[in-house]
């Protein structure tokens, strides 16, 4: 290495990519990544590996599996479809949200403009769509009160820890928290899932959206169960 400060530890490096020091070692366990080792074998990720995990965190982002990632690093297109379908869907659905808020503003102004302020709950309705993309509270039992905030919530996320963690109760308080939320604990295991599985079947597009998540963790190395 010619010069240490153009090169990164893991720590740094995951957070300059935005991913967690878990998830650059799973990219470099897939073979998606090559970090250089240093004299002492520790990883160290200079500009060509940086790039590499931009691409690859970019990728992620989109809602690709580490599966069509790696495809596409490796230009084969085939599983683009889905991922890209998904993704616009998404876009779209915010597009929907903020033309509803800027039709909302132009009626206050109309209002505005005839003599009629808007109220503070109607203003601050102004930021509903975003205010569901983050939540804030005070965590529960084991860690007693402090203060939690998580923004950016993607569709699907992971909870992980050893057991007696408090992963449940964060989960739980989560699902308090976050509008139109649920937990789903052990119980829905009962009677061989069949009532998760009824609603399943009673919504074709919640099938589609199942069945898409159940292929994207498979091709990332899932175990299928029954």
């Amino acid at each position: 290495m010619s010069s240490s400060a153009q090169f990164l530890n893991a720590s740094e490096a995951a957070g300059r990519l935005g991913v967690s020091a878990k998830a650059l070692r799973l990219y470099e366990q897939r073979g998606l990544i090559a970090p250089i080792r240093t004299a002492a074998g520790w990883r160290a990720y200079g500009p060509v590996e940086m790039s590499r995990g931009a691409e690859i965190a970019a990728l992620r982002a989109l809602g690709f599996s580490l599966a069509q990632v790696a495809r596409v690093l490796e230009g084969d297109s085939r599983g683009m479809e889905p991922a890209l379908a998904a993704h616009q869907a998404a876009l779209e659905s915010r597009l929907r949200q903020l033309v509803g808020v800027i039709e909302k503003i132009g009626s206050l102004r109309d209002d505005l403009a005839r003599g009629e302020a808007p109220s503070a709950g109607e203003l601050a309705h102004l930021l509903a769509p975003e205010a569901t993309l983050s939540v804030a509270f005070d965590l529960p039992w084991p860690w007693g009160g402090e203060r939690f905030e998580l923004g950016h919530i993607r569709p699907l996320n992971y909870i992980i820890g050893p057991l007696g963690s408090g992963k449940t109760r964060l989960a739980q308080r989560l699902a308090e928290t976050l509008p139109d939320a649920a937990f789903l604990g052990l119980d829905r295991l009962a009677y061989g899932c069949a009532a998760a599985l009824a609603r399943v079947d009673a919504d074709p597009a919640l099938r589609s959206r199942v069945d898409q998540t159940l292929a994207w963790l498979v091709e990332d190395g899932a175990a299928a169960t029954h």
